[in-house]
């Protein structure tokens, strides 16, 4: 069940991913060198940083002009994160001591988990 919610999670992220990266392709259509640094990072799966601070520097701009344009994509972002959050929260872990004893954690374990007959 824990493996669906986590592919369930990531499959709407990447449609939501998808959906914002399509809304910043299709702002940028006719405008030569934007598009030339949109399909740089698409290319390189964002690894060239040049080209990310170019769109980053037009992106800035574009915010100041439409604001409702910005919204939008920090929607999107917004749920993106929401998705990747609870996804990651969870995270279950079932820990067996040698007595058999089970102890379920979801989320991040800190410290020690004692389990058993602790003497």
């Amino acid at each position: 069940m824990q493996k669906f919610a986590e592919g369930a999670a990531g499959k709407a992220a990447e449609k939501l991913v998808e959906k914002l990266w399509d809304k910043l392709v299709s702002r940028f259509v006719g405008r030569k060198k934007t598009e030339e640094n949109l399909a740089t990072i698409a290319g390189s799966k964002g690894q060239v940083p040049e080209a990310l601070l170019k769109v980053a520097t037009v992106l800035e701009g574009e915010f100041v002009e439409d604001e409702a344009f910005q919204q939008e994509l920090q929607g999107l972002a917004q749920q993106i994160i929401n998705i990747q959050n609870q996804s990651q929260s969870q995270v279950a872990n079932t820990f067996t001591s040698q007595d058999n004893s089970q102890m379920r954690a979801v989320g991040v374990v800190h410290g020690t988990a004692n389990l058993g007959d602790q003497k």
